[in-house]
This record gives structure tokens, sequence and C-alpha cells, in this order.
């Protein structure tokens, strides 16, 4: 079973379960228990492809040599072969006519190559390590080029702190569904503009949770609020790439350092998935974590310690033997 299919399954059985605890949750028998949040979880995707690691290059350059060793003549390669033949025909005089004049008065396959070569080398390659990166700022969305960037903001309870996804709390007479709730942490994040045009624009996964959270509250804030705990239904939604230059939330408009500023609350970051699972709480992380797949499916490293994966170590001894006997 493919790992597309393993994940949409996955995502089909947690939004049936979120569907059931919401709905049980607002029942007429049980109304009012359990304080009810939608959180977004808003991620920038990727913007440049993630480096090769070793087994991947080697790979690659050993596909390259079977490739070009059993290609056809591109059509470049064509042409070079033919303005070779005319120049021999025009130097011999034999068969000559004016067709092959004209075309040896145009620009060759040589010279248009040495063109090409010459503007390549005058060509320069943007960098993966951004000004971002450098300084570790954290709140621009221009670092970890080659990662996806979650938007978590610092909430606080009690005297503590935590760094948590955006959320608030669902309200009846404000909200027809939870994914009006969620709209509504979108809105507060980023308000809309005076003519009430988006300051952002941001693509949601679906009208359904990927994620569900509860946690209890304290004996005292139970006697107080009558309230047993809450419970939290994440939403994800990405921000939309063909119009990420246009957002008026952007401070400054210089890419590679480019901060996407948050409204209403105390503090905010945009961090990769390693950095979450380091500053959020245990439990939230280990609810939520498993819905957010690594930028890194396959660890190489890990993998070749791993007496269980000795397939890895029979593919390098494989690439040895052909590369050997080529």
């Amino acid at each position: 079973m493919s790992l597309q299919r393993v994940a949409l399954i996955q995502c089909i059985r947690v939004n049936r379960f979120c569907q059931q605890i919401f709905y049980r949750s607002i029942s007429s028998n049980n109304p009012s228990q359990w304080d009810l949040f939608a959180g977004i979880c808003l991620q920038r995707c990727p913007l440049i492809v993630p480096e090769l690691n070793w087994l991947e290059k080697r790979t690659q350059n050993m596909f390259n040599k079977f490739e070009l060793a059993n290609s056809l003549y591109s059509d470049h390669e064509m042409r070079h072969f033919e303005d070779l033949r005319r120049a021999e025909r025009i130097a011999s005089g034999v068969n000559v006519d004016e067709k092959d004049l004209e075309e040896a008065a145009k620009q060759t396959a040589q010279d248009f190559e040495e063109a090409s070569i010459e503007e390549m080398k005058q060509f320069k390659f943007g960098k993966s390590v951004t000004k971002a990166d450098l300084s570790n700022n954290e709140k621009s969305i221009d670092r970890s080029l080659d990662k996806h960037l979650y938007l978590v903001i610092k909430t606080k309870f009690g005297s503590d702190e935590h760094w948590l996804f955006p959320q608030e709390q669902y309200q009846a007479n404000m909200d027809k569904s939870l994914r009006q709730t969620a709209e509504r942490v979108l809105e507060k994040c980023f308000p809309s503009k005076k003519d009430k045009s988006p300051s952002v624009i941001v693509k949601f996964f679906g009208n359904c949770p990927s994620a569900f959270y509860s946690y209890r509250y304290p004996r005292q804030v139970v006697d107080d609020r009558q309230k047993l705990g809450a419970r939290i239904f994440l939403f994800k939604c990405q921000l939309d790439v063909n119009e990420e230059g246009k957002h008026s939330a952007i401070q400054d408009e210089t890419f590679g350092d480019r901060i996407l500023k948050v409204e209403n609350y105390l503090d905010y970051n945009w961090l990769t998935r390693n950095e979450l699972y380091q500053r959020m709480p245990k439990q939230y992380w280990k609810q939520f974590g498993s819905t957010i797949y690594p930028d890194e499916l396959i660890n190489i490293e890990t993998m070749m310690k791993s007496t269980k994966h000795r397939n890895i170590n029979r593919l390098t001894k494989r690439l040895d033997r052909i590369e050997a006997s080529n």
C-alpha cells in the first residue's frame, strides 16, 4: 500500500473520530461539560527542493551513466553532425548546393553550444541559506526554505507560557461550525484591511479537523467554571504559494527576510517540525504531531545503523559491484 493511500485512510479515520467527539460534546444530553476550541495548523510549504543525501546522489549518478550510455542522439547532436558533414562538402567542393551555403551562414550547433555555455557561466544561482537563516529570525517565512514552516503563538496559562497553535473557543451564537471558528482564528491572527480584503491568502484543507486533543482542567477550575476540560480540534491550512508575495501582512518585501506579522498574541514564530517537537508541551505534541509528517521521510543514517534495514547495506554493495564493473 502506498504512503499516500495510508495517509488518506488515516485522515479519513481522524476526521470521522473528530466529528463524533464534536457532536457528542454539543449534544443536548451533556451540553456544558467541555469547552470546545478550534485551532489552525498554518503552514508555509517548502520553496526549494531539499538536498539529496549521499545515497541518493550515488544512485542518481549511476542512473545518469546508464541513461547516457543507452540513450539516442538528441536533435542538437544530430544538427551538429549535419553541420560537420556540410562543412566537409563545402571544403571539398563536391555536391554543394545553395541550401548548404545558406545553412553554413547561419549559427551552427557548435556556436549555439558555446554561447549557451558562456551564458551559463554568467548565471548566478540563488543561495539556499537566506538572511533569516543566518540571523536565526524565527519570525520570517524565508527561513528553512527546503522544509515546512508552521505558525505557533505563545499562550499564557496561569503563570506558565507555552508555544501552541493559534486557537479560539467555539461560540454557538457566532459560529455555525468549527470551520467558522477556525476562520475566526485566522482573522484574529491576520485582521482584514479597511476595505475588508484579506491580509493573507490561506487555503484550508477541508471542513473537517485533522486532529483532536483534550485535557482536563484542575479541580479548582472545574469547581469554579463547572467545566471538565477543553477539547481542541485542529484544522490544517497553508499559505497560498501563488499569492504569497501579495500578502499585505508581510512587513519586508525583500525576499530572504520577509516577516509575516501576526496580531493579537503575546508572541509568534514560524517553526520547523523538529522545532515544534522541542518547544510544544509533550502531550500536546504527541497528539497533534502524529498528523504533521516529517520533511525527511527516510533518515538514511538511522537506517544504516539499524539491523532491521539490511536492504540498505545490500543496496550499497550492489552499487559497488555495478560501479566496479563499469
